[in-house]
């Protein structure tokens, strides 16, 4: 009567763990990059946009809107509400648009951002 493993079915539990336990670390590394990039990725999108809210606040766009009306029927629609809740007075305004291709009848909406004389 025999008891215990032999040497062969040692090695081979051995390796099958081997395998798996190898998979399962590329696996994790795989991910871990996979969630580095996808950070990089989100704080490349937000200083972007970030950029874009502040030119646009700066009004460095002011020549953007004859461009734009040249080819598009551009109307504003509705001032945003205002926040419940400002710690100080703010001259800048959300508004919505509409633009509309005269040729094709296609419409675009947006939002952008207005700068007022007086706060409010």
């Amino acid at each position: 009567m025999q008891r215990g493993f032999t040497l062969l079915e040692v090695l081979v539990a051995l390796t099958i763990t081997a395998m798996v336990l190898g998979g399962l670390f590329t696996l994790a590394a795989g991910s871990k990059q996979l969630a580095g990039r996808a950070q990089s990725s989100l704080s490349d999108t937000v200083q972007a946009r970030a950029n874009i809210n502040f030119a646009l606040l700066d009004n460095q766009f002011r020549d953007i809107e004859s461009v734009i009306e040249d080819e598009f029927d551009v109307s504003p629609e509705d001032e945003l509400e205002d926040p419940l809740r400002r710690t100080a007075p703010m001259y800048d305004l959300l508004e919505t648009y509409r633009m509309v291709d005269p040729e094709t009848g296609e419409q675009i909406e947006g939002v952008r951002w207005l700068r007022s004389d007086l706060p409010r």
